[in-house]
């Protein structure tokens, strides 16, 4: 859905203009909230983006509206005021005609009205105030220096840039665009995000809305520049290098902590299920992972995705391998023996055997195999799907639906931070989740000073 705009306002800045909701990493705590038109939330109400709202039951507030809009809740229509630009400090939502009215700066208690007539099938929020205060907006990082994540990615920094036409996108399972206190967080959202973040631009201080980081899917938007009435610094991915699955030189068989897997070049799945990812240099390393995995869900399994476009965490950790379907760029392994409920204490080594004895190799994956991952354990989508995503699926595909224009998700990314092109994959076994972009046919604006 496109968002309206107030005539008097000179517009919103390229990067950070007319872009659908999208929703922070964190699980929502509203969704109960949206049952029908009529409820409103009290006291209060949490964005899923982590703005915080005052909600007063019963009362319009009679304040100049910045626009309006059809949301079919009043939490719909808080959630949205968390992202809306200009900056939306409070809403007032009429549950007969499901209206929800955007308030701008200024807006307070105060406004409440008193009369009975006003005070009919009306329901109003204050946003806090405190949380829509500008952060530091200095350059956290030297300009053009390379700063990783906590899972080591790594990202060419631009100072007071903003990257307008870089492909603003919600990746999945993401509803809202997310909001961060520090630049290294929204870069650490990029890190983790399915399918593959390529940068970010972010928005210190909030002149765009509360949502203030925008994840980018493409690194082909033109030179980034620098605003003149706005704060905004950016990020671009350089991706790490890995070739094609190679089925003359993989081994049928990797031994990792007392497991035995066969692998198998270009192995794709369907009927699938992956509980988590990480990211990995090899198929080794994912394979080391798989067999060190202490937690509640049995790895059986891994898909090591070569291609990165799903992802930058590449290694998908399987506890249902479902069937073979048609090949893709990618590597899979299937655990034939051993026991997958757990791992020893000591540090994990791949036994990779090969056609002649000088070949075998080792590898430890603390050190040089694979590096971080989600700290969550619940289901990341990736090569596969299974039950959890089919529940994901028919709570986003209602937003999706209503809130955003379908793009499709097989776009091939062709980063510009990488001294040689990934291996162009196939197309991807993967639940179909639309990605939203802006509308190309949409024109650019800049945020008032």
């Amino acid at each position: 859905m496109k968002r309206q705009i107030l005539g008097s306002v000179v517009g919103l800045v390229a990067s950070f203009s007319g872009l659908a909701s999208s929703k922070s990493l964190l699980p929502s705590t509203s969704l109960h909230a949206r049952d029908d038109s009529s409820t409103c939330p009290e006291p209060s109400y949490v964005a899923d983006n982590g703005l915080e709202f005052d909600t007063s039951c019963g009362i319009d507030f009679l304040f100049t509206e910045l626009a309006e809009q059809t949301e079919p809740t009043m939490a719909n229509c808080m959630d949205s005021c968390s992202e809306y630009q200009p900056p939306c400090y409070g809403v007032t939502y009429y549950t007969q005609n499901q209206t929800c009215s955007f308030k701008g700066i200024g807006i307070n208690s105060s406004f409440a009205s008193t009369s009975d007539a006003d005070n009919v099938d009306v329901n109003s929020a204050l946003a806090n105030v405190t949380q829509m205060l500008p952060l530091d907006t200095a350059c956290p990082f030297q300009n053009n220096s390379n700063i990783p994540t906590a899972n080591e990615l790594s990202f060419h920094i631009l100072c007071g840039q903003d990257m307008g036409g870089y492909g603003d996108y919600l990746p999945w399972t993401i509803l809202s665009r997310a909001h961060t206190d520090t630049m290294i967080d929204c870069m650490d959202l990029c890190s983790h995000a399915h399918p593959l973040c390529l940068g970010v631009s972010w928005n210190p201080d909030l002149t765009a809305g509360y949502g203030n980081c925008y994840l980018k899917n493409t690194q082909d938007g033109g030179v980034p520049f620098t605003p003149t009435n706005y704060v905004a610094h950016s990020a671009l991915v350089t991706m790490p290098i890995i070739g094609a699955c190679s089925p003359t030189a993989l081994p049928a068989q990797i031994t990792s902590d007392k497991k035995e897997f066969d692998v198998s070049c270009f192995g794709a799945r369907a009927g699938s299920n992956n509980f988590t990812s990480v990211y990995s240099q090899n198929i080794t390393g994912c394979i080391d992972q798989c067999a060190a995995y202490g937690g509640p869900e049995s790895c059986i399994g891994v898909y090591y995705d070569n291609s990165f476009v799903d992802g930058y965490e590449n290694c998908y950790m399987l506890d249902n391998i479902g069937s073979e379907t048609v090949p893709k760029n990618s590597t899979y392994a299937e655990l034939v023996s051993g026991d997958p409920s757990g791992s020893t204490s000591t540090p994990v080594t791949s036994t990779v055997p090969s056609p002649t004895a000088s070949s075998t190799s080792t590898s430890t994956s603390a050190s040089t195999s694979s590096s971080g991952g989600s700290s969550s354990k619940a289901w990341i989508a990736g090569p596969a799907i299974g039950g959890v995503a089919a529940v994901v699926i028919v709570f986003a595909g209602f937003f999706w639906w209503r809130r955003r224009q379908i793009v499709p998700d097989e776009k091939k990314f062709a980063p510009i931070y990488q001294s040689s092109q990934v291996d162009s994959p196939g197309l991807h076994e993967l639940p179909r989740y639309p990605v939203s972009e802006m509308d190309a046919r949409e024109s650019r604006h800049e945020l008032p000073s």
